[in-house]
């Protein structure tokens, strides 16, 4: 008969076997192999697991130490024109570099190489642009020292790294102001006017940031301070030694402008590159008399640090979540919150700015976002005049067209001072 593996009602399966009484039951032979299949495969999920979160650990603190050291880059005052490219070529009246933003900007840059195997520094000023291709970029070159090809090098938009009498032959004063932190060094170049200019440059520039309107401001007879403040080299050190992006400094401005009108000025102009625009708006925010102030110029103003850390991220491919957390980590090392210093939510609360202002920006600045500049702008038309400088780069707006530039100048203060 075929066999039948049913299992009818009357016949149940066989049952197991008691053990004897003191004894534990024996396993049975066929459970063995899987439980010790699963003990295995548990063990090794524990250690993947391990693995991984020690990985994302490990993976976190990298990232995060990346970001705290780029915070730094931020915070600490530079002293030093870090070299990025080389020279590729040079001839009389001519050089050669890599193909880079920098070297295709035109209009008139500088250029600072170091002699190879030395710590010697040189600067010529960048022409126009002779010839280019995808690997190089031919331009004029004004300078007494030619480069040598393979030198390291950097294209700057202060064109000039020396003092107003090597740069431009322009006699000034090497002068002190009274700060809260000790004796500020500046540059004074007299004036015939009673109205005077003071400058602020931006992060890591320098008092060289000025150098580029000098000539114009001194054929206007006005005098020009172009200031230092707390932490720049040279300048008296506060107990953290690191920019607060005009939280503190702006102290430092309203010193000066007190320095001003103590010898004689009846009336200032405030000048701001970048940061120094930044420092410029908070003081006008929280100094306690700013009557002097007859104008402001600002330059490519950081006017919204949030959104000048966007910028950078946007620039390096990174998401908008890391830049706000790179935000988070340079407010956090400069001790500073970003919502004190953010001078366009400041005009804002306070019915806006109570000076005219010439706002110079272009729209090729990777930097400091024109946005900001433009919505400055917009919010107070009958106040601020925006002048747009298509292409330029981070403070670049007089490098793109010098000309220009120095009659929008000469022209705002001519009507506000």
């Amino acid at each position: 008969m075929p066999h039948d593996d049913r299992t009818s009602p009357e016949t149940s399966a066989p049952k197991a076997a008691s053990a004897p009484e003191g004894h534990a039951p024996e396993t049975s032979a066929p459970g063995a192999p899987a439980s010790g299949r699963r003990s295995r495969r548990s063990r090794l999920r524990r250690r993947l697991l391990a693995g991984l979160a020690g990985v994302l650990v490990l993976a976190l603190g990298a990232t995060a130490c990346l970001f705290w050291l780029a915070a730094g880059r931020f915070v600490r005052p530079m002293d030093d024109t870090p070299l990025n490219t080389r020279i590729v070529a040079s001839a009389p009246g001519t050089v050669t570099l890599p193909a880079t933003d920098d070297s295709r900007y035109r209009g008139t840059y500088g250029l600072i190489w170091q002699d190879k195997g030395s710590d010697r520094r040189h600067q010529g000023i960048l022409g126009a642009v002779l010839a280019s291709d995808g690997d190089t970029v031919t331009r004029e070159l004004t300078t007494g020292t030619p480069p040598t090809p393979g030198a390291k090098a950097k294209v700057v938009v202060t064109v000039w790294a020396s003092d107003p009498r090597q740069a431009l032959g322009l006699d000034y004063q090497d002068v002190t102001y009274p700060g809260e932190l000790g004796p500020m060094p500046a540059w004074f170049l007299p004036g015939t006017d009673t109205t005077w200019v003071i400058q602020v440059h931006g992060l890591g520039a320098g008092r060289a940031a000025g150098l580029r309107t000098m000539p114009r401001l001194h054929e206007l007879g006005h005098p020009v301070l172009d200031i230092t403040y707390r932490n720049d080299p040279g300048a008296p050190r506060d107990s953290s030694g690191k920019r607060h992006f005009g939280d503190t400094e702006w102290r430092d401005l309203d010193a000066a402008v007190r320095y001003a009108r103590d010898h004689g000025a009846t009336g200032v102009v405030l000048l701001g590159h970048s940061m120094g625009g930044g420092i410029v708006e908070t003081y006008l925010q929280r100094a306690a008399d700013t009557g002097l102030v007859s104008a402001v110029v600002l330059d490519s103003p950081a006017l919204d640090y949030r959104a000048a850390i966007d910028t950078l991220a946007a620039g390096l491919g990174l998401p908008a979540p890391v830049a706000a957390l790179e935000a988070g980590i340079v407010g956090l090392r400069a001790d500073v919150d970003f919502d004190d210093v953010d001078a366009l939510a400041a005009n804002r609360r306070t019915g806006g700015p109570e000076q005219p202002v010439l706002l110079f920006h272009g729209t090729g600045d990777t930097v400091v976002p024109y946005a900001t500049s433009a919505e400055f702008a917009r919010d107070w038309p009958d106040k601020v005049t925006l002048v747009t400088v298509e292409g330029a780069s981070h403070t670049g707006a007089w490098n793109a067209d010098p000309d220009a530039y120095d009659k929008e100048l000469a022209a705002f203060l001519a009507q506000h001072t």
